[in-house]
């Protein structure tokens, strides 16, 4: 091959790298914005309640007080937090006057909280479903109740 084949080889590999680079950051930008959307709750229009209540055990009395609030498409509880588990985000969807909400809350040493409630006016009611596994021979699943109102 002659000095001028061999520029121009070289020339073509070098955009041929180019363009793989480039066509690797749009792929990397797409994945990212669609992570961060698919983080995005399906609707915040419940942002801004909060609702003070209290929770108990299923078939028992109340035995504590909670706070829980909902904020930048985020639900957090009071209660929950003292205990370890972060806000999730919340999804909702509205039925007549009534919302009905899901959230997920997470600790990493002690499970998952399922919450499903509904919103009527100013009160709140809610089901709590306590999961965790650990050692993969002790379980925990619970299940709790939570009712609220507005301040």
């Amino acid at each position: 091959m002659t000095r001028g084949g061999n520029m121009h080889a070289a020339l073509l590999r070098q955009l041929f790298l180019h363009l793989m680079l480039v066509g690797m950051i749009f792929m990397l930008a797409n994945v990212t914005a669609f992570a961060v959307n698919a983080s995005k709750p399906t609707s915040n229009v419940l942002d801004g309640m909060k609702f003070v209540g209290e929770t108990g055990e299923e078939g028992k009395k109340a035995n504590n007080p909670d706070t829980i609030s909902f904020e930048g498409g985020v639900f957090r509880s009071s209660r929950c937090e003292v205990l370890g588990f972060g806000p999730g985000t919340y999804s909702v969807e509205k039925q007549g006057d009534t919302y009905k909400f899901t959230a997920t809350l997470v600790s990493p040493d002690t499970g998952t909280l399922e919450w499903n409630g509904t919103i009527t006016g100013n009160t709140v009611n809610g089901k709590i479903r306590w999961q965790h596994t650990r050692w993969l021979v002790w379980k925990i699943d619970r299940n709790y109740w939570y009712k609220g109102t507005r301040p």
